[in-house]
């Protein structure tokens, strides 16, 4: 009943270890159930997967292969699926080989010769850390327009994702003896000026609202700060990290315009080292179709996926739960996964058979 799923929890993805091991039997499973398979590697010989039925495709399923490392304060092993307590256990059970095993579960007693329109899956890797996979194919001209991620989310489906900025700055100033002080230029009091002018910046941004997340505005996090070599010394250097987590794309060149207009005033130099935009699904015709399926509303994450990188794409994140993903002993129900399955059939029904 879950051979797929304890096959995928079996391969060791912690870090992408067997990530080619994990596309291979995929790619095996779906080549023997008529699908067109493409693998593309990376330099570093990772490899995501693209599978699909028809040239033009018309659904989208997305998964990633990767997984976080384990503790060892597991009460079960694993990288073996256990089944205790109407739980399935197991490291990427939740996040999210639960969701890939879902989706291939109902693949496997497809009969592709009865779609009236395409069905693509793509499996991508390294999305735990620096996205590398989904940016290795986002730009193909055949992805579909709609895409459904298997992300765990407890059958809510997700159809508003924020946007990430990211920026490191470094504040200059000079270095003189503290007894001196005013003949020096004390860097990290420039950078707590530019700080407290960020944080009205981002009090603004408040009043531009999204109400399909739960936290509905940009958010700014000021996350770390580093400055100074000694108490007797005026800092000449201070390091900056911040983030803004955003609900508008056309938010992003008015923070990058203030950013740089406060960089240059206080002294600093700006570097943007993660700019994602947000995800909007703006297909309400479809949307009310997929509450329908799951009986829930749909709603907004306040993090990224691989989703917010398909721009113009109407992506549902749409996964089973309990979210437990990270976790030691991280789990699914049997009756969440079931269910999922049967979402995931409905869905391919609804975009695919119609």
């Amino acid at each position: 009943m879950f051979d797929i799923l304890s096959r995928l929890i079996e391969i060791n993805t912690i870090n992408d270890k067997d990530n080619n091991l994990f596309i291979e039997y995929i790619s095996s499973f779906l080549s023997k159930r008529g699908f067109t398979i493409q693998e593309i590697k990376n330099e570093e010989g990772n490899k995501c997967l693209v599978a699909k039925t028809h040239d033009i495709c018309t659904l989208g399923f997305l998964g990633h292969s990767d997984t976080v490392d384990v503790s060892n304060n597991w009460n079960t092993e694993p990288l073996k699926l256990t089944i205790k307590d109407s739980n399935l256990y197991g490291r990427g059970v939740c996040d999210m080989k639960g969701g890939i095993a879902a989706f291939l579960d109902i693949v496997n007693d497809l009969d592709i010769s009865k779609l009236k329109k395409g069905l693509m899956i793509i499996i991508t890797f390294d999305e735990e850390i620096g996205f590398k996979g989904i940016n290795l194919i986002k730009d193909r001209d055949d992805i579909p327009n709609n895409i459904l991620i298997g992300e765990p989310t407890d059958l809510e489906p997700i159809a508003f994702l924020k946007g990430c900025m990211e920026f490191n700055a470094k504040f200059y100033g000079k270095s003189v003896h503290s007894s001196v002080m005013p003949f020096g230029d004390n860097a990290i009091l420039s950078a707590n000026k530019f700080i407290n002018k960020l944080v009205d910046f981002s009090k603004k941004l408040e009043n531009e609202k999204n109400d399909g997340f739960t936290i509905p505005y940009t958010t700014m996090n000021v996350a770390l700060i580093k400055g100074g070599t000694s108490i007797n010394i005026v800092p000449d250097e201070c390091n900056l990290s911040f983030d803004f987590r955003t609900v508008f794309s056309e938010q992003h060149q008015v923070i990058i315009n203030k950013i740089n207009e406060l960089g240059k005033k206080y002294n600093s130099n700006i570097n943007m080292i993660t700019n994602v935009y947000p995800s909007n699904n703006e297909d309400k015709e479809k949307l009310k179709v997929i509450e329908k399926i799951t009986g829930k509303k749909v709603s907004g994450m306040n993090y990224v996926t691989e989703g917010n990188f398909l721009v113009g794409k109407n992506v549902v994140v749409l996964g089973p739960g309990p979210v437990t993903a990270h976790e030691d002993n991280e789990h699914v129900s049997i009756s969440s996964y079931n269910t999922t399955k049967e979402v995931y059939k409905k869905i391919i029904e609804e975009y695919c058979m119609r």
